[in-house]
Order: structure tokens, then C-alpha cells, then sequence
């Protein structure tokens, strides 16, 4: 499959905008499900924590076959909106509907019929993302090839992003106060998300768009699981997912316990709004530092930085106790966006280049394969791992249940077990993913020589005639012997 490079179009600021709107849903949705999802399911409806955690994490038996498949199917759609696009289209309403039934405060007394309405409605949720984030995360690799302009494609992207996290953690909690339950808080706030996740699709649909490319024909028998299961030979993939698992893992325990850190622990509601704006707004402003960064040094560069400003800022957290300095506690939450920044968006602006190695290996274009692999594991992390686990944790360590956010004063010792997982457990993932990212192999000079490469090979250069550095770049950028690469699977 070969790149019509004469209509490849130039980038615009509005065509970066557009592309940008679409993680408003992106970010948010998971924003909100992972600071206030637990909390609702637990304090207002009045779940058992087990199953509360449980919800999500059997969510992904069908995330694992429709992740999978909505990156062949957009790798493989033919439709004259776009094979990606046409999606944005189609998904307009059901974010929506699913957004908004998670937040619905469901009347059931029996804990079994509380599971299985909020399970289906989990269950949809996540599938209506699948349906659009797979094609969104793919397009960044499809309109353009430019490493600079991936960048900012991303950091774009990663700006509407923490916009959309930013406000919902300012916004979220007053909302919600706002009305005379909790309850009916919740469920208004799920509405009002879910139309500004939703209606911005319009607009990333008029302002994008996807370099032309001549389709293989291939045999389709049982082609959906090789597609899948071949993007682990690429090695560039599977450090950076290693990195990717790392952060945001680290940040789903950080926001999922937050409140609860906050509210029963240092016993302060209040500093719940003050917190997360901290920690979001500066999220924000130190975007752009870690854009620059990767496009002067490397993306494995910028996301150490970060992370160890991360990981000192939650080590921070063992100074605080109740009835403490809320400035103090504002200062270490700004300390902590600051690093958590490039933990968002460092794991993201990868994406496009795990694409490029791949096409080194196989000669195709499977960004969309890449993309679904990007956003079942995002789901595994979150809903598989992180939730169902703090869940049963909160079980065990003896934390009791409230309905319609009544508090409820915990046991010194439940307290004491619930500081030192929400401390100790993103510290630990954030020191593993500076590690690992030791080993991430892509830099500008790095992606220069592999697509001269993949240029060079296409026009028909023999690979008997490659260059030493070249040579020595595409092994480790893919993990294969280079006579292996460039082959069609």
C-alpha cells in the first residue's frame, strides 16, 4: 500500500483545532469515570467496592475482541466519508446516550440489580469510545508524516484534552453540589459532559482528513487476529506500551482515590475543586515545555523528565495531615500536573511512530491496528486493573459504604492503609516507566533514517545496498533482523 504523496495537504491552525476537539471526549470521559466514577458508585448509589471494581474489569472480555477489530475494520473500511472519519459521524449521538446512562441514579435496592444495570451501561460506554477513538487516535498518523508537525498534531490534541479534564475537575464537583442531591447532581453533570464531548465530532470531521492510499488486496479469512497479535514483533511498540502503562496507571490511582484521599482522609471537601484544578491547569501550561523537549532531545527524554518530577511530587504527599495548609497541599498538586503532563501526552505522540516501524516491517499502513491496541489497553489499565483492584482494596483495608454522599467517618487504621497505597503505588509505576523508557529507541534523527528507508525501499532500493547506520537504526527500532524487514505479511 503506497502513499499518494502529491495530495498530501498542508496543516493549518484550524485543521490542528479540529483534529484537537475530538480528545474533549477522550480525556474527559476518562477524566470523570476515573476521579468520580468510583466515588459515585460507592458513596452515592451505595455499591459493595468489590462490585463497583468489578464493573469495568469484566467490561474488557468484549474490549478485548472489539478493540481489536474496530482497528481492522477502520484499517480496512472503504467508505466515501473516509475510512476513519465516517465514524466521528456515526458517534455523535450514541456519546450521548452512553455518557449520560453511566451517571444515572438507578432505584434498585439489590446489589446484584444495581451490577447488572451499571455493567451494561459500562459495557456500552466503552463501546461507543472504541467506535471512535480507535479511527481519531489513528488519523494523527495519516495527515501528515512530518515528526515536528506529529508533535504538535498531538500537542494539540493533548491541549483539548487537559482543557476537557480541567473542566471537569473544576467544574464537576460545583456542578454536582449544585443540586439538591447527589443523585440528581451526578446525573446532570453526565448530561451536560456528554453533549460537549459529543457535538465537537462535527467539526473534527469538516477540519481533518486522510492521505490517499492504494489498497492490497488480501485474504480476509481469519485475518483479524494476525492483524492484531503481529504488532508485537515490533519492538518500538512494545516499550512504548510498557511507558504507557507505567503513567497511566499511575494516574488512574492517583484520580480514583483523590477524593477519597482528600475527603476522609485529610477530612477537607473543599480541596477537592482547589486540587484537581492545580493539578490540570498545570498539566496545561507545561504542555508545550514537554512538546519542545521531544522535538529537540526524544519523546523517552521529555517522559523521564516529567516522571521524575511526578514521582517526587507523590512522594511529596506523605507530609500532609488532617487539618494541614491547604496552600501546601495546592503546591504539591501543582507539582504533581507538572509532571503528570508528560505522562498524558508523551504515550500519545508515540502512537504514529510505532506506524512507521511497522510499515518498515510489513509495508503496510496499520495505524488503526496500533490505534485499537492503544485504546484496549488504556481500558485494560483503567477498567481491568486499576478500578476492580482499588475496589476489592477498599474492601479489605475496611472502608464503609455510604449512600447520596453522606460521610461517613472511617477507622484511623483503614485511613492509615488507604495513605500508603495512594502514595506508594503511582510512585512505584512512575520510577518503572523511567526505567523503561531508557529503552525507547525513537528520536528525530532515528525516524529521519527509517523513513528514507522506507522511501528508499519503495521506490525499489535493494537492501543489499543499505548502509551500516541504517542498517543498525531499523534492527533496533524494530527488534528483527533487517534482511527480514520490508516484507508483506
Amino acid at each position: 500500500m503506497e502513499e499518494n504523496s502529491t495530495q498530501i495537504r498542508e496543516l493549518k491552525p484550524r485543521n490542528y483545532i479540529a483534529y484537537g476537539l475530538g480528545d474533549l471526549y477522550g480525556g474527559g470521559s476518562f477524566f470523570l469515570i476515573s476521579t468520580f466514577s468510583m466515588y459515585f458508585l460507592v458513596s452515592v448509589v451505595g455499591m459493595n467496592p468489590v462490585l463497583a471494581g468489578l464493573i469495568p474489569g469484566l467490561g474488557k472480555i468484549w474490549d478485548s475482541i472489539s478493540d481489536p477489530l474496530m482497528g481492522y475494520l477502520t484499517d480496512n473500511n472503504k467508505s466515501r466519508f473516509g475510512r476513519r472519519r465516517v465514524f466521528f459521524l456515526i458517534g455523535i449521538i450514541p456519546i450521548m446516550v452512553t455518557f449520560t446512562l453511566i451517571w444515572l441514579p438507578v432505584p434498585f435496592k439489590s446489589q446484584i440489580s444495581l451490577f447488572i444495570y451499571y455493567f451494561i451501561t459500562y459495557l456500552m460506554f466503552y463501546s461507543c469510545s472504541t467506535m471512535v477513538l480507535v479511527p481519531y487516535s489513528a488519523l494523527s498518523a495519516e495527515m501528515t508524516n512530518d515528526f515536528s508537525k506529529r508533535n504538535r498534531l498531538i500537542g494539540t490534541r493533548m491541549v483539548f484534552s487537559m482543557a476537557a479534564t480541567l473542566i471537569g475537575g473544576v467544574a464537576a464537583q460545583p456542578l454536582i453540589n449544585s443540586f439538591s442531591s447527589q443523585s440528581m447532581g451526578h446525573l446532570m453533570m453526565g448530561l451536560i459532559f456528554a453533549i460537549i464531548f459529543a457535538l465537537p465530532y462535527i467539526l473534527v470531521f469538516l477540519g481533518t482528513w486522510e492521505i490517499p492510499i492504494e489498497r492490497k488486496v488480501k485474504d480476509e479469512r481469519s485475518s483479524i487476529l494476525k492483524n492484531f497479535s503481529s504488532i508485537y514483533r515490533n519492538r518500538t511498540f512494545r516499550i512504548h506500551i510498557l511507558m504507557y502503562i507505567c503513567a497511566y496507571a499511575a494516574m488512574d490511582i492517583l484520580m480514583a482515590w483523590f477524593k477519597f484521599y482528600v475527603i476522609d482522609y485529610l477530612k477537607n471537601p473543599q480541596v477537592v475543586t482547589f486540587g484537581l484544578g492545580a493539578i490540570l491547569i498545570t498539566q496545561l501550561i507545561a504542555l508545550p515545555v514537554y512538546v519542545r523537549i521531544s522535538n529537540r532531545r526524544s519523546h523517552a527524554f521529555a517522559y523521564r523528565t516529567g516522571l521524575i518530577i511526578w514521582a517526587l511530587a507523590i512522594a511529596a504527599l506523605t507530609i500532609h495531615q488532617p487539618g494541614g495548609s491547604m496552600l501546601r497541599l495546592i503546591l504539591n498538586c501543582v507539582c504533581i500536573g507538572a509532571g503528570m503532563s508528560a505522562g498524558v501526552i508523551i504515550p500519545f505522540q508515540l502512537l504514529p511512530f510505532d506506524a512507521d516501524v511497522d510499515e518498515l516491517i510489513t509495508t503496510e499502513k496499520r495505524a488503526g491496528t496500533y490505534a485499537g491496541a492503544m485504546t484496549l489497553i488504556r481500558k485494560l489499565i483503567q477498567g481491568a486493573l486499576v478500578l476492580p483492584v482499588l475496589g476489592l482494596l477498599l474492601s479489605l483495608i475496611g472502608y464503609q459504604t455510604s449512600t447520596d454522599g453522606e460521610i461517613i467517618i472511617q477507622t484511623a487504621e483503614t485511613m492509615l492503609r488507604l495513605r500508603i497505597i495512594f502514595i506508594t503505588a503511582p510512585m512505584l509505576l512512575a520510577v518503572t516507566g523511567i526505567l523503561v523508557s531508557f529503552r525507547f529507541p525513537v528520536t528525530p534523527k532515528t525516524h529521519k533514517i527509517l523513513m528514507n528507508e522506507i522511501d528508499r525501499l519503495k521506490k525499489g532500493g535493494d537492501k543489499s545496498e543499505v548502509s551500516p547506520e541504517t542498517k543498525s537504526v531499523c534492527e533496533k527500532l524494530t527488534g528483527l533482523d533487517y534482511m527480514h524487514l520490508y516484507k508483506e505479511s
